[in-house]
């Protein structure tokens, strides 16, 4: 946990909330977009409204000041308007008004935006190199216990018609792969989000694959093994690589982005993640002059989950929500 109270902070105080599937984030921030206060907590998917006012109101408590908004980011088809989350397959989700519970609970505005999009809109405010001048369009590809996409394009937070613009992890990456969580075969989320780069380390040591990876590995081990250069550690996340650049690939070709940001939990593996996915990427770039156009001057970079952009972006939701700052498509359908 992490709690200032530094003299000077600037305007009223927003809460930010990231629900994973795996780990909550909640952040305290002014209006300058200052941490005040950060805590991370394991999810508690029973529970998990209960769990989320408790947070919100631990962190009043801890900085003896109060907040006037709160934004929540998840997965799952958010309603931005109602603030109701459905078919959040990885949290067992199939209908919740999140947004309503919470605001009943807390008594202060609450809203509820999709994890990557909300990601996205804090990034789209921050430049890489941290100058004022952001891209006007930027793609962020979340990869944790899913996988997603949030887009600002033009400078506006995408959400499609049918609100489920970027559920890239749900796009099919191998028609013959394994079922997914969402009911499809084969989606990009069964083979290069988390749990499914775990179990593909325990199906080759079921096929008998002489490895040092043990059964039950997580991301992070294969990911160590492969930078140790076990081989089918190194086979796994060149997969893992060769796909995402596809994703990449496909996000630059539709959507005309040339700063494309990964984060999500699976993002901590660093260059050991990075640098396979940019090989592809080049090796890509060789082969077509039409990819060169698209990805041949643009940035690929890594984000530390460290960052908590989800739950700086849920609160910069929160923030242009009531009016302390106007941001196009903002809770907008």
């Amino acid at each position: 946990m992490i709690a200032t109270q530094e003299p000077g902070f600037d305007g009223p105080l927003v809460a930010g909330v990231d629900v994973g599937g795996t780990k909550i984030s909640v952040v305290v921030v002014d209006d300058r977009d200052r941490i005040l206060y950060q805590h991370v907590t394991p999810t508690e998917r029973s529970s998990l409204v209960g769990q989320i006012a408790g947070l919100v109101d631990d962190a009043r408590r801890e900085l003896q000041r109060d907040v006037v908004a709160v934004g929540v980011a998840i997965p799952g088809h958010v309603d931005a308007e109602d603030g109701s989350v459905s078919r959040a397959v990885n949290l067992g989700i199939t209908y919740l008004p999140l947004g309503s519970m919470l605001q009943a609970k807390l008594g202060i505005p609450t809203f509820v935006e999709h994890d990557a999009r909300a990601a996205v809109l804090w990034l789209s405010e921050h430049a890489a190199d941290g100058s004022a001048q952001a891209p006007a369009s930027v793609a962020f590809l979340a990869i944790g216990t899913g996988i997603s996409a949030g887009i600002v394009l033009d400078g506006v937070l995408l959400h499609g018609d049918n609100g489920l613009a970027g559920e890239v992890g749900h796009v099919v990456a191998d028609p013959d792969g394994v079922g997914c969580a969402c009911g499809m075969r084969g989606c990009l989320e069964t083979i290069a989000a988390g749990p499914a780069i775990g179990r593909q380390a325990d199906e080759a040591i079921a096929a008998g694959r002489s490895t040092v990876l043990s059964p039950q590995s997580s991301a992070a081990d294969v990911f160590q093994t492969a930078t140790a250069g076990d081989e089918v550690a190194v086979e796994i996340i060149d997969r893992v690589a060769d796909h995402l650049a596809r994703a990449i690939r496909s996000l630059a070709l539709t959507l005309g982005v040339r700063r494309v940001v990964i984060g999500g939990g699976v993002a901590a593996a660093g260059p050991a993640l990075l640098d396979p996915i940019r090989s592809h990427i080049a090796r890509e770039c060789a082969d077509s002059p039409l990819v060169e156009a698209a990805l041949g001057d643009a940035t690929v970079e890594l984000l530390s989950p460290t960052e908590a952009p989800g739950a700086r972006g849920a609160a910069a939701i929160a923030r242009h929500r009531i009016g302390l700052r106007q941001r196009e498509g903002v809770g907008q359908r």
